[in-house]
This record gives structure tokens, C-alpha cells and sequence, in this order.
């Protein structure tokens, strides 16, 4: 338990109590015969227990599947839990996937564990699953280099529009109508009047929204897709790089 939190108190209180009744239950189950170690039997009664609880308490309701899969993708996400929201829907292959209810509940139930110790990113009882272990729709023995290929970039697509649903509505309509991601039309960086009139705003903000749009698009991407702090400062300077040259830079 973390010992911050507006209902600390309370859950201290409560899980005591459950661990009281806990230990009273493992006496009457104890059979020395079979473990002489009472204080050992009961302190695993008690963690079991507690585990168990703080689950429960943390989860919400939420099953246990939807759950890990919320989790491997706010560690996919970099913490941010309204993008691990999105890529639940989307980045996890057939059959992982969340619905928009189930990966929204996760998400609530992550972010109301005020007063629990919240779990690291990514870190289940179970191997959280990653992109790249998925399964292809094949079996493994008959997995080819197209099936990667393909499936690497079903999830950039999918990360792609992860990022821009959590984006500002105005600079992610933007930059999907700068490079024609759907549902907006391609109307590229030439094309300013014709994009701003379809959003009812002026060249003018266009240009600006697509400005503040790629380098907020940028720094989300870099959390999402770099493994190491390394990789993380490359995509920064190569970021940086693109966005000083005129012109936009691809968000992919």
C-alpha cells in the first residue's frame, strides 16, 4: 500500500480487519501433521489474501484479461493512460483487442486505485504481451516474412491513430488532412484554404495547429514506439531535426 492517497486510511482499516479473519481462518484449516510452520501457513493465508483483495480493489470489475491488456499497452503507451485507452482497441491482435466499454473501464479502474501501490507498466502475473509475439493468424512454424511485415505495420497504423485520437480534435484533423489519414481527406501542406474551409478556420491556423500538432504527435510517438532512453534520444534529435526544415514531416 502506498501511503498517500485519499482513502488510505480506509483500506488500511479494511484490509486489516480481512487479514484478521484470514488468520482465524487458517487455524482452523492448519493441520500440523502435515506443516508444523503455523506462523508460515498463516503469513502465506495473509498474503494470499491480501494480494487477492488489492486486486480486486485495483481492478474494479474489470476480468483479469482486460486488465493485462490495459497494462501492456500503457507500458506500449509510456504511461499515458488515454493512449493505452486507444491502442487497447486497436494495436493487439484479433482476439486481445478490448472494446471501447471494456478498454474505458480499464482504464478507470487503473486510475482510481488512488491509494494502491498502482502496478508498473506493463507488469502482470503473466508475460504482458508485446507486438511482435502476437500470433499472425498462422501457425508458428508457417509464420513468413510477409506475416511479419504485414502485422508490424497493422500495429504503426494502429499507433498511429491511437496517437491522434488522444491529440487535440483540431491539430489531429490537421495532420490527418495534411497526410490524408482517414477519415480526413489528403490535402497536403498545399492546400491550406481548402483544408482550413472544411474545418471553418483561417490558413493561419492551419498552419499553426499542423506546427504545435507534429511535435505533439512526435513526443508521443517517441514514448510509444522507443525501447530503450538511447533509441528515445534519437527519435528526439531526428524529430527535432525534421521539424526545423520546412515543410511537414511525416508523423510515421
Amino acid at each position: 500500500m502506498a501511503e498517500s492517497g485519499p482513502r488510505h486510511d480506509d483500506y488500511f482499516d479494511e484490509f486489516t480487519q480481512q487479514g484478521r479473519i484470514a488468520v482465524w481462518e487458517a487455524l482452523a484449516r492448519f493441520d500440523e501433521t502435515v506443516n508444523p510452520d503455523f506462523l508460515g501457513f498463516a503469513y502465506t493465508t495473509v498474503e494470499t489474501m491480501l494480494l487477492g483483495a488489492t486486486r480486486a480493489e485495483r481492478n474494479q470489475g474489470v476480468d483479469d484479461s482486460a486488465a493485462k491488456t490495459f497494462l501492456s499497452m500503457l507500458d506500449r503507451a509510456g504511461g499515458d493512460p488515454f493512449l493505452a485507452e486507444k491502442l487497447c482497441q486497436t494495436v493487439p491482435p484479433a482476439g486481445r483487442r478490448l472494446s471501447a466499454d471494456r478498454a474505458h473501464a480499464a482504464r478507470l479502474a487503473y486510475q482510481g486505485a488512488d491509494s494502491l501501490d498502482a502496478p508498473a507498466p506493463g507488469s502482470t502475473e503473466d508475460e504482458p504481451w508485446e507486438p511482435g509475439t502476437s500470433t499472425y493468424g498462422v501457425p508458428e512454424d508457417l509464420i513468413t516474412p510477409d506475416d511479419v511485415a504485414r502485422e508490424e505495420a497493422r500495429v504503426k497504423k494502429a499507433l498511429v491513430h491511437g496517437v491522434l485520437d488522444v491529440m487535440g480534435e483540431g491539430q489531429a484533423h490537421v495532420l490527418r488532412g495534411t497526410f490524408g489519414i482517414e477519415p480526413v481527406p489528403f490535402y497536403g501542406n498545399g492546400a491550406d484554404e481548402e483544408l482550413a474551409a472544411d474545418m471553418g478556420t483561417t490558413a493561419k491556423a492551419v498552419r499553426e495547429a499542423r506546427s504545435k500538432g507534429l511535435k505533439a504527435f512526435g513526443k508521443r510517438w517517441i514514448k510509444a514506439t522507443a525501447q530503450t532512453p538511447e533509441e528515445a534520444d534519437e527519435l528526439t534529435a531526428a524529430m527535432t531535426a525534421r521539424l526545423t526544415r520546412k515543410g511537414a514531416a511525416c508523423p510515421a
